[in-house]
């Protein structure tokens, strides 16, 4: 059985996910085992390698290090990009309201996003970085209607890096903390990126 050692200490995001995933397209079956050293990496690897089917155990090494033991067998599907869908939409906010005006976008940001809810395809993914992370922590203005959208099965992606750089990561109360490799592939098997 093969067996691969990643040392993904101290590396920014997307890199423990994106060397975790050369390392899975690498074989058939075995071990992967990855270090790192923070909470976002962990939780991207466990949530990249479980949806490849594979199987993760953590171990919490002290002073913030986690060891990520990745087993990969004969029958887990193969390490592949999503295939691309054209009814798939992906939306992409970068700021907590839309346009220059504050006041303003912030009503069309509750317009357009209590709009998606009334939308027929629920195949969409919304995207949230820079600024726009801070629309799906408590007490934003915005909270509620995130909440019911991912109820309606709406995809919600938050970029943890921003989340980090705002110091706002425990206050997330909707969607999955992500990272840019995730998102990447997100947008890219998307039929349509629309940016606001």
């Amino acid at each position: 059985m093969k067996h691969t050692h990643i040392d993904a200490k101290g590396l920014a995001c997307p890199q423990p996910v994106v060397l975790t995933k050369q390392a899975l397209e690498g074989f058939n079956h075995g071990e992967i085992t990855v270090l790192v050293d923070n909470d976002t990496a962990r939780e991207n690897i466990l949530r990249f390698a479980a949806g490849q089917g594979c199987t993760v155990s953590v171990i919490d090494k002290g002073e913030n290090i986690f060891e990520l033991l990745i087993k990969k067998d004969a029958a887990s599907p193969a390490c592949a990009a999503a295939p691309s869908n054209t009814q798939n939409i992906a939306y992409l906010f970068d700021a907590d309201h839309i346009g220059s005006n504050m006041e303003l976008g912030k009503v069309l940001m509750n317009g357009f996003l209590s709009a998606m809810q009334n939308l027929q395809n629920k195949n969409c993914v919304i995207v949230f970085i820079s600024k726009a992370v801070r629309l799906a922590t408590s007490g934003s203005y915005m909270l509620e209607v995130l909440q019911d959208l991912e109820k309606k099965g709406f995809t919600i992606l938050i970029c943890g890096t921003c989340l980090n750089f705002y110091k706002i990561r425990e206050n997330v109360q909707v969607g999955t903390i992500s990272n840019a490799l995730e998102i990447l592939e997100a947008m890219t098997s998307a039929g349509k990126v629309i940016k606001f």
